[in-house]
């Protein structure tokens, strides 16, 4: 029996976390997110004026009912999106140079601030390895060189996070801190043998694999492995899974970023169905653009009806993990 046209479209919009334009909500934003139900919304320096304006936004979407994630990637340092306050970290090897106890202390304020205003996930720890620091791209954004400190540091992080109802997310799987070119910018190719990447940039992520519910995918390239992106991979995601032991919900980084310029809407949806990735980022804010991914989601779906189940399975993770951070 053929699925009803809602059904389709509600898988559709399952996988996608989307963001909007600016500070207040529009009404064709409004339109689309009826259309597309997505699963989650992430803001960005352009949807915050304020704490208290951002949670207006929040609260503009309450109608909404496939909402079920908003985000935000306040990582500290020089990644974050609220405005400066008690809750404002510093880069990841600041917190390091403090201390457990002091990462502890200021994650809990963050993660406090965070569900206050109504964010219940934020796109951070960063699990990369700091390594050529001055050349990294990763460079301060990491808890260090060492995967034991990395690790270590994270789950409090994580714990903190949880502990105020906030869905922590690691990333950038399978590992940033070998690359120096940006994924905003380009595709990065990591050199590193595969064998010492396995021992030691993805070591955090089999340590965290048990408390992590939520890990990032980057947008990295190991020709060893798949001449795909590891966030179009399905080898990449065998990994993940079978290797690293994780069995929470994956995301691609933003699926609009230049390291996947070659590829259309379509393509991308296509092999991001494939990959066997749950989750996509697609973060502009542009309603066009926002519509294509969709319409490409609809339009695969409509093809491969196996996809239903899958989606409909995922709603249903999503809802757990949601209960599991719920105060």
């Amino acid at each position: 029996m053929y699925p009803g046209l809602k059904r389709i479209k509600s898988a559709a919009g399952a996988p996608f976390f989307m963001s909007l334009s600016g500070a207040s909500i529009q009404k064709s934003e409004l339109k689309l997110l009826k259309e597309m139900t997505p699963s989650g919304l992430i803001y960005f320096r352009r949807n915050v004026e304020s704490c208290e304006s951002l949670q207006s936004l929040i609260n503009a979407t309450a109608s909404i009912e496939s909402i079920l994630f908003h985000a935000i990637d306040e990582e500290g340092g020089r990644v974050r999106r609220l405005p400066d306050g008690p809750w404002s970290l510093p880069s990841m090897k600041v917190l390091a140079e403090a201390g457990i106890d002091e990462t502890a202390r200021m994650t809990d304020i963050l993660g406090q601030k965070l569900r206050e205003i109504g964010i219940n996930m934020n796109m951070a720890p960063n699990v990369d390895l700091r390594s050529g620091e001055d050349k990294s791209i990763v460079g301060d954004r990491s808890f260090g060189e060492d995967p034991k400190i990395v690790a270590n540091f994270a789950e409090t992080y994580i714990k903190m996070m949880k502990k105020n109802g906030v869905a922590p997310v690691i990333k950038h799987f399978p590992g940033h801190g070998t690359t120096t070119i940006d994924s905003h910018k380009s595709l990065p190719v990591i050199d590193k043998p595969f064998d010492d990447l396995n021992r030691e940039d993805m070591a955090p992520y089999r340590d965290l694999a048990d408390i992590a519910g939520f890990v990032m995918v980057a947008h990295l390239l190991h020709l060893d492995i798949d001449d795909l992106p590891a966030t179009l991979s399905p080898k990449w995601n065998k990994i993940l899974r079978k290797d690293i032991g994780f069995s929470g919900i994956s995301m691609t980084d933003d699926m609009e970023m230049l390291a996947l310029e070659k590829y259309s809407p379509n393509q991308k949806m296509e092999m991001f169905f494939k990959s066997g990735c749950d989750m996509l980022l697609v973060c502009s804010g542009k309603e066009d653009i926002l519509m294509s991914f969709f319409e490409a989601s609809v339009s695969l779906i409509e093809k491969n009806q196996d996809i239903i189940p899958r989606m409909e399975k995922l709603k249903t993770r999503l809802y757990d993990s949601l209960k599991g951070i719920s105060k």
